[in-house]
This record gives C-alpha cells, sequence and structure tokens, in this order.
C-alpha cells in the first residue's frame, strides 16, 4: 500500500521553494562580497572628486548606513526589498528600480539583435554540416567554429573596433542612442562567438537524430534530404535549441558586461561595471537579484514549454518510432 509522504518532504519538488532558495543564496552572497572589499563608495567616488576630512567621510558613511554593522545592513536592505523598493544609488541618489528600467531596454535591443542574426546563421549551417557529414564543407564549417570559439569576445570586440572603427572609419567608435550603427559593432562580437558554439550544437544534435530509425524509413519512402532536414529533423532538435536560446537570453539580459563596456553601450551590462568600480552597493545588488529571478523564470518556462511541445508534437508516443 502507498503510503504518503510528509509535506516537508515534497518542499524540494516545488519550482516556486527552488526559485526562492536561488535567489536568496545569490543576493546574499553577492552582499558578503561585495561588503568583504576594505573600501566603499566613499573611498571609491566621494573621496576622489574632492578633499574630504575624515570626519566628512564619517559623516557620509552615516548618512548612507554605512557605519551599520553588517547584519543590520543585511536586514534592512532584505526589509525594504520585501517591501518592494530597490533603495536608491549611492552615487547619484536615483532609484535603483528607475536605473534598472533606463538601462533595460538597450540590452534587450542587442540581446535581439544578437540572438536574431546568430539563428539565422547557426541553424542553417549546423543542419547543412550534419547532412554533409565528411564533405570539405562540413569540415570547413567546423573549422570556422572551433576558430569563433577560441576567440573570446574581448578580443573579437577590440580587433573589431580598431580595424571597422578606427583604420577603416565604418562605423562609430563610441555608441550613440541616436545612431542605428551603434549597434552594429556589438551585435557582431556577439554574434562571432554565439554563432560558432551554436553550430557545433545543432550539428551535433542533427547528426544524433539522422542515426534514429524513423530517419531511415523516410529516406525509404522516397523523401529529400532537404524535406527530411526541414520539416523531421529541425523540429525533433527544436526543444534542445530553445535551452540553448533560453541560456543565451539569460546571459545577455543579465548584460554582457565586458562587450557593452567596451562600445560604451549603455546597457545594464555597463551599469553592472560601473556599480562595482565605485562600490554602489543598491545597483549591484538589485542587478544581481534581477538576473538570478530572470535565469529562474526563464529555465522554469522553458522546462514547461518543452514538455507541452512534446506531448503536442509527439501525442506521448517515443519520438524514434515517430
Amino acid at each position: 500500500m502507498r503510503q504518503n509522504k510528509p509535506w516537508y518532504q515534497h518542499i524540494g519538488q516545488w519550482p516556486i521553494w527552488r526559485g526562492i532558495l536561488v535567489l536568496w543564496g545569490v543576493a546574499t552572497l553577492t552582499f558578503l562580497l561585495m561588503h568583504a572589499t576594505q573600501d566603499d563608495v566613499v573611498d571609491m567616488v566621494f573621496s576622489q572628486q574632492q578633499s574630504v576630512s575624515l570626519t566628512m567621510q564619517a559623516e557620509k558613511r552615516a548618512e548612507l548606513g554605512l557605519d551599520a554593522s553588517l547584519g543590520v545592513q543585511y536586514i534592512c536592505w532584505w526589509s525594504q526589498l520585501l517591501q518592494g523598493n530597490l533603495g536608491q544609488s549611492f552615487v547619484t541618489g536615483q532609484s535603483v528600480a528607475q536605473i534598472i528600467s533606463d538601462k533595460l531596454l538597450a540590452t534587450i535591443v542587442l540581446m535581439g539583435s544578437a540572438i536574431g542574426i546568430t539563428l539565422l546563421i547557426s541553424v542553417p549551417a549546423g543542419l547543412w554540416s550534419a547532412c554533409k557529414s565528411g564533405h570539405w564543407s562540413d569540415r570547413l564549417i567546423r573549422g570556422l567554429a572551433i576558430f569563433g570559439n577560441t576567440m573570446p569576445n574581448f578580443f573579437t570586440a577590440l580587433l573589431l573596433l580598431y580595424v571597422v572603427a578606427l583604420q577603416w572609419d565604418l562605423l562609430p567608435v563610441v555608441s550613440r542612442s541616436t545612431d542605428w550603427r551603434s549597434i552594429i559593432l556589438p551585435t557582431m562580437t556577439l554574434v562571432w562567438s554565439m554563432s560558432a558554439k551554436y553550430t557545433q550544437q545543432v550539428r551535433a544534435l542533427a547528426l544524433d537524430e539522422l542515426q534514429k530509425p524513423y530517419i531511415m524509413g523516410l529516406r525509404s519512402r522516397g523523401l529529400s534530404w532537404l524535406m527530411i532536414m526541414g520539416r523531421y529533423v529541425s523540429i525533433a532538435i527544436a526543444p534542445q535549441v530553445l535551452t540553448l536560446v533560453a541560456l543565451s537570453c539569460g546571459s545577455l539580459l543579465g548584460g554582457v558586461t565586458i562587450v557593452e563596456s567596451i562600445f560604451m553601450w549603455d546597457g545594464i551590462g555597463k551599469m553592472a561595471f560601473d556599480a562595482i568600480t565605485t562600490r554602489d552597493y543598491p545597483v549591484l545588488q538589485a542587478y544581481v537579484l534581477w538576473v538570478s529571478l530572470f535565469y529562474v523564470v526563464l529555465n522554469y518556462s522553458v522546462d514547461r514549454w518543452q514538455q507541452h511541445w512534446h506531448h503536442q508534437v509527439f501525442g506521448g508516443r517515443n519520438e524514434e518510432t515517430w
């Protein structure tokens, strides 16, 4: 006879509790690491802008609440957060929620352009490489993918900035929100490395799918490789590709800090970099909390979508006999 488990043994199976634990853990770790440094915003910003006496520094720390103990600051931050208040920036005094909302649109635009172009390049290239496995075109695509993976984003960004912007003078060096050309170089930097990774993943997934028995059945019915790759293989690997896209969305919406800082793209990645250098604790903590929340919601949504997609496409049947 089946026995019902106590309620507390089911807590770990609830996504909402796992998400809350992840958010709490990441936020707490960030809080402790930021406060473990030997300096604060008074040392990094106010003392460098003007000659400030020790008395004035102490008054400024008391004004910002930095003179309180670490435990008191932690409790105060969480109490404000639970009330929906992310606090104010130590540097500008502006609402942290307003700062993030102002920077978010620029990052969303950069994310959309990078992921869209990446999919347009990598999905056809990966499927073609899998279909032509062993052919010279397959070796060429794999070589380019390996080359793209070996180049870190910061090197690609600096190379494009030097050649395209400085030497050829084709695009602006510093990004401007009023100039649509400003997004080209940051997008090219992200697409270069992302396309390489996506192409390799799509090729591996397609090769694995081509080994399944139903592919031989489709070929025996006279279907062309174009039909098989476009109608069957691409649909079968769609959930895995969506997972890659979800992870990329999380990292890009979290802000590609190096790329945004190099090109002066005014997104939340550059905002986080500035917050770290100035020890602007409220901004950085809100940024980390935002990224963690987005990852949790995105991963849960993708997992649910994959289950729904599998049920709709295969109708509960094994996909090998599809």
